[in-house]
């Protein structure tokens, strides 16, 4: 338990600060894109940008994720779970939640987003 957590500090510090010089040297390329994700998804015909980046709470990974559709509105969905698999899907349905409030979108459109 004592190495994973070594780990995940060691990490952290090299994605918290990565223009650090000494740690342009260090071995966490990998690691660090492994990690984060850039990337686009359509939504209701419109292409929305997400980006899903880690966050250590608690000493626990957890993973952060936005959604964003620029030229179509300003609202952004997010969402924080542990689950690295499922964060840009919980920060899509985040975002329908808010795109329904605001009378965006119907809840027809809304309900594929939200399962």
């Amino acid at each position: 338990m004592a190495r994973v957590s070594l780990l995940l500090i060691v990490l952290s510090i090299a994605l918290v600060a990565p223009s650090q010089g000494f740690l342009k040297d260090l071995p966490f390329g990998e690691a660090k894109k492994a990690l984060l994700e850039d990337g686009t998804t359509e939504i209701l015909d419109h292409v929305c940008n997400f980006r899903v980046m880690p966050r250590l709470r608690s000493w626990e990974l957890y993973f952060r994720g936005d959604v964003w559709c620029p030229g179509w509105t300003v609202i952004k969905g997010e969402s924080l779970t542990r689950s690295r698999t499922r964060v840009v899907n919980k920060a899509v349905a985040d975002f329908a939640q808010k795109a329904l409030a605001q009378g965006l979108i119907t809840q027809e459109d809304a309900q594929p987003l939200l399962e």
